[in-house]
Formats: structure tokens, sequence, C-alpha cells
């Protein structure tokens, strides 16, 4: 072989290059988990506070119609 070594032929560089962007990924991958778990401890998940959330504002929300509907009728009363 001339001043071509085995690492650089295109032969062993493609698979080399997967192999390095699959580990960074995995790597990436262990390092976000890490740090969700960090910022978000276990018992405070955040799609059950979502979800509490809409509840809440659903009860809200039903109380408010009830409230506007006794004042229409209060309202109706008071008209005749």
């Amino acid at each position: 072989m001339e001043k071509d070594t085995l690492l650089n032929t295109k032969d062993i560089r493609t698979p080399l290059w997967i192999i390095a962007i699959s580990t960074a990924s995995f790597i990436l991958f262990i390092g976000v988990a890490v740090m969700r778990s960090w910022i978000y401890p276990e018992g405070e998940d955040i799609r059950i506070q979502h979800l509490q959330q809409h509840h809440d504002e659903q009860v809200k929300f039903d109380q408010m119609i009830e409230l506007l509907e006794k004042v229409e009728e209060n309202t109706e009363e008071n008209s005749d």
C-alpha cells in the first residue's frame, strides 16, 4: 500500500463512523435519561400533574357553567 493506511481506506472508515455515531447517540440517550431523572424525581411525573390540571380545570368550568345558569335564571325571574 502506498500512503494509505488501513484506517484511511473507505471500506474501514464508513463502518467506524457508523459505530462512532451509534456509540455517541447511545451515550447521549443515557445522559438525557439521567438528567431527566434528576430534574423530575420519582413521584413528580409531569404527565400526572398535567392530567390533574385538566381535571381541575374541568371542575372549575363545570362550576362556572352552574353559576352562569343560576345568574340566567335569576335574570329571567327579575325581568318578568
